[in-house]
């Protein structure tokens, strides 16, 4: 299996030439700062095939980065969501207060939960309080839930796996615009890509210096589906709804 550094080094390439390609492709269509984007993300995306290794840097280095640039990326969406969860919040604290015999005078818990200030009305005490939470909520909440339901080398090692990246991708940057969202997709798709050929291609020896002989750990990189059934038809389920989703999306970009 092949080191952090490899891989890490793998999709520094795969992200450089992605972004290479587009920029000929498309003189003057990418300012430097998506240039840079899509490079960080073919980097990204040769590390995501890992998330699967419980104890790897690059799980550890990856749910670090999601729970910084998760809370900014949907700061619109997780306000939503809040609205939504605003009233059960309430009905559970009112119910605390009368598990707990307190006088309906005596505020104990807040009576009314203030919905997300626009960018505008952001105030230090809730930035602080809304990444902290945030970071805690997906470092040890989520980490553990993905903890539990992967193993290595199990259908996040396979090229479903990268399908469902590239398009997580496009989906995120699609407000940039098409041609951006697409050069994204491409490029956590060939770093993801790149990183399954590294595995596999670390699971041949050499005997004698020129007979291939093929490791227990070949083909388990390189693959369209898992031992888990299951597993796999969950996986291409979502392919195909963010598939349908991304081409309804595109109907409305130029």
């Amino acid at each position: 299996m092949s080191g952090f550094k490899t891989h890490l080094y793998g999709g520094m390439v795969a992200g450089a030439a992605t972004s290479a390609c587009f920029m000929l492709a498309y003189p003057s269509s990418f300012t430097s700062t998506q240039l840079t984007g899509i490079f960080l993300t073919g980097t990204i995306g040769g590390l995501l095939p890992d998330l699967d290794s419980d104890t790897s840097r690059p799980f550890s280095m990856l749910f670090t980065l999601l729970s910084m640039i998760v809370p900014v990326l949907f700061f619109k969406d997780i306000s939503i969501i809040w609205l939504f969860i605003i009233p059960y919040i309430e009905a559970g604290f009112d119910y605390l207060t009368k598990l707990m015999l307190l006088s309906e005078n005596f505020k104990l818990f807040p009576s009314n939960i203030s919905p997300f200030p626009s960018f505008e009305e952001l105030t230090p005490e809730f930035i602080i309080t809304y990444f902290v939470v945030s970071y805690l909520f997906i470092r040890y909440v989520i980490c553990e839930i993905v903890k539990r339901l992967t193993i290595h080398r199990g259908i996040m090692h396979s090229i479903p796996f990268a399908i469902l990246s590239a398009e997580a991708g496009v989906l995120i940057f699609i407000p940039s615009g098409k041609k951006m969202a697409i050069a994204v997709g491409v490029s956590i798709f060939v770093g993801c890509l790149t990183h399954l050929l590294l595995d596999e291609m670390n699971s041949i020896n050499l005997k004698y210096g020129f007979i291939p002989k093929f490791k227990k750990s070949a083909g388990t990189a390189l693959k369209f589906r898992s031992k888990s059934a299951v597993g796999t038809t969950f996986l291409y389920l979502i392919v195909l709804i963010l598939g349908a989703r991304i081409l309804e999306l595109m109907k409305f970009l130029d």
